[in-house]
């Protein structure tokens, strides 16, 4: 089995509002991603999952925030490092794609200032030396003319395009861990695929780790390696790729693919949906929080939070269901 490089403990992620309520938008998330492997974290809006992400990154500030648990990137905690030692590993030794690139690139400095700053500040390179690395990394995310790239700005491009710059940055200092939170969003058909394409050929040219945030599940079966199935700021289900979709344990789970369009499913005219919406993070219902909306849930489900159960070495499930075949985690 491969060495984990990320691991994340407990993580808790509270944000206190007028000292009234508690919202709980990450509640005793546990996971770990491999060297080499990428991890996808599923579920609808709601879920906690970039939460999860930005909270890893130590992008989220107290106050409001309250994060407690364990970060270990490499063997090295990250939660309540000083922010001039996180300055040190971020953008070096992992790095994150954002969901909106347009908001995340500096509309008033050139793409290759902007590529250039990361590897200034963290290779100490020469002016010179960035440049060249600059158009070397343009080029490796498939721009044709990079060396005119360089001097361009944001706003000169489409999304696509600024994915790809955004991509370039993420990998400038070939960093162990690559986040990329909804990397496709609001890129018609054609760009997501090559966003992906180019996704797994930097995996393969850095040897990187991808931790994958999406609700895309077609996205989910064409990268990851195990998934994170994730609601109401908890885990529900862990399994490998190739578990999931063919064997869903949660009914989260099976109710997210059961709203999937089949190709072969002729008969149906209307999609399977899951029944009402993910329920606000100061709201949770006691108990399991899918009770509300689940079609198996009891009198048992209501009374009492479900323990993440291991079913198997692979997979572990949130279930009442699976209770006499496994053991808490």
């Amino acid at each position: 089995m491969s060495e984990p490089l990320l691991e994340v403990s407990h993580l808790k992620t509270y944000f206190e509002v007028n000292k009234t309520r508690t919202v709980k938008a990450v509640d005793d998330v546990s996971f770990q991603v491999n060297k080499g492997e990428t991890l996808a974290v599923v579920g609808e809006s709601g879920s906690g999952k970039s939460v999860t992400s930005l909270s890893i990154m130590g992008l989220l500030f107290s106050p409001p925030a309250n994060i407690q648990g364990s970060v270990k990137l490499s063997g090295k905690e990250l939660i309540g490092l000083s922010d001039k030692k996180l300055d040190q590993i971020r953008g070096n030794e992992m790095s994150m794609i954002f969901q909106e690139p347009m908001t995340s690139l500096n509309p008033v400095f050139t793409i290759g200032n902007q590529i250039a700053e990361t590897l200034i500040k963290h290779k100490k390179i020469s002016k010179k030396e960035a440049k060249n690395e600059t158009v070397r990394l343009l080029k490796l995310v498939g721009f044709g003319r990079a060396e005119e790239m360089v001097k361009e700005f944001p706003h000169q491009l489409s999304g696509g395009m600024r994915q790809r710059v955004m991509i370039a940055i993420a990998m400038a200092c070939n960093p162990k861990l690559l986040i990329a939170d909804e990397p496709t969003t609001a890129l018609d058909v054609t760009i997501q695929q090559q966003i992906l394409d180019l996704m797994l050929k930097v995996k393969k040219e850095f040897q990187s780790s991808i931790l994958l945030i999406t609700h895309d599940l077609g996205v989910v079966a064409e990268m990851a390696d195990r998934v994170l199935v994730m609601y109401a700021g908890q885990v529900v289900e862990q399994a490998t790729a190739y578990e999931l979709f063919t064997n869903p344990k949660h009914p989260y789970t099976v109710g997210l693919l059961n709203s999937m369009p089949k190709i072969d499913d002729e008969q149906k005219e209307r999609l399977d949906a899951i029944p009402g919406v993910v329920p606000a993070a100061h709201r949770f219902p006691v108990g399991c929080r899918f009770a509300p909306r689940c079609p198996h849930a009891t009198d048992e489900c209501t009374a009492e939070m479900p323990n993440l159960l291991q079913v198997d070495d692979t997979r572990a499930v949130r279930c009442v269901l699976y209770k006499e075949e496994a053991v808490s985690v």
